[in-house]
């Protein structure tokens, strides 16, 4: 038995090897590296035009979650999405909470000459994130886009299973950085096909980088980090008189209660009444992956972005919270 195991655990690993070998060859990365704190990181611009879109990924996310959203938006203006340390194709960092995720963001931005006033974009725990950035850099915010977001409070206000769940995958992923060395994730592929959808090249990224094992080390570390990042979020009480747009799906994911799923619904309109041009969408037929993957969807928040961005644009001297 043991010898079986041994020649499947060496049979994975090749498997693996060869497999994230070939898709690196076969992926482009889209945009540059730039060197922020001894790490190289990966950001990628489009367009060109005021004020400057930054897109912040969810959970598990890197720069081409964003592969539909971002060419309609570049249509217009400046557009940049990019991969937090150890996610995608940037290098690792030491912490994963809210506070270092932001602080590098900006470092990048002024980095790669990316300068502001920026309209923050986020999707699920990117809307956390970005209401850290509005928080810590509010000169820097002329507006806000949240797709799907997460909301500091859920786990506290969501029946307690959702806290057990949340603990669930934070070790799961843990696990399941240590088991990709064996093929076993790129086998079964369980978070890279949360990206259906996205073009062909995008998607095999999500299988690459979601059967990797710094990836999935870098998510699980984000997931541990839950509880610090949302108390900085918290300090975020105010999105004063800034434009603001909650985009929230219709539908609830597989596996998701209704109950768990009208509360988030709740709470996106909490988010929305944060700035007192704040408005609550709802993307009809949709799910919370499905805002970024599918292209009517894409479409419809690229519009909706696109409103609140034209908004921002016309009153750059806002007064920030």
């Amino acid at each position: 038995m043991l010898a079986v195991l041994a020649v499947l655990a060496v049979v994975g690993a090749v498997y693996q090897q060869i497999g994230q070998a070939l898709d690196r060859r076969a992926v482009v990365r889209p945009g540059r590296m730039v060197a922020v704190d001894g790490a190289a990181m990966h950001i990628h611009c489009t367009g060109a035009g005021a004020p400057t879109v930054v897109l912040e990924a969810g959970a598990f996310g890197f720069a081409q979650v964003w592969a539909r959203v971002q060419p309609l938006l570049a249509e217009r203006v400046r557009v940049c999405s990019y991969d937090r340390a150890g996610l995608g194709w940037s290098e690792d960092a030491a912490s994963h909470d809210g506070i270092a995720a932001v602080t590098r963001l900006r470092t990048l931005l002024a980095a790669a000459g990316e300068p502001g006033p920026y309209v923050l974009v986020g999707h699920s725990l990117g809307g956390a994130l970005i209401r850290i950035f509005a928080a810590r850099y509010p000169d820097d915010v002329v507006g806000l886009g949240f797709v799907d977001p997460s909301h500091p409070d859920q786990l506290e206000r969501f029946p307690a299973e959702a806290r057990e769940a949340h603990e669930r995958v934070t070790k799961i992923l843990a696990v399941a950085a240590k088991l990709s060395h064996f093929g076993l994730l790129r086998l079964t592929n369980p978070l890279g096909r949360l990206h259906a959808g996205l073009p062909a090249d995008d998607y095999r990224a999500a299988r690459m980088f979601n059967s990797a094992a710094r990836h999935l080390a870098s998510s699980a570390a984000e997931f541990g980090a839950w509880d610090a990042t949302m108390r900085a979020v918290r300090v975020n009480d105010t999105l004063g008189n800034r434009p603001v747009v909650v985009m929230s799906s219709s539908e609830p994911m597989e596996g998701m209660s209704q109950d768990i799923f009208d509360r988030g619904q709740q709470m996106h309109a909490e988010i929305a009444r944060l700035s007192t041009r704040g408005q609550h969408r709802i993307v009809e037929a949709s799910h919370h992956m499905s805002l970024l993957t599918e292209p009517e969807h894409a479409q419809r928040v690229a519009e909706l972005l696109g409103e609140m961005i034209a908004e921002a644009a016309l009153s750059p001297d806002q007064s920030p919270p």
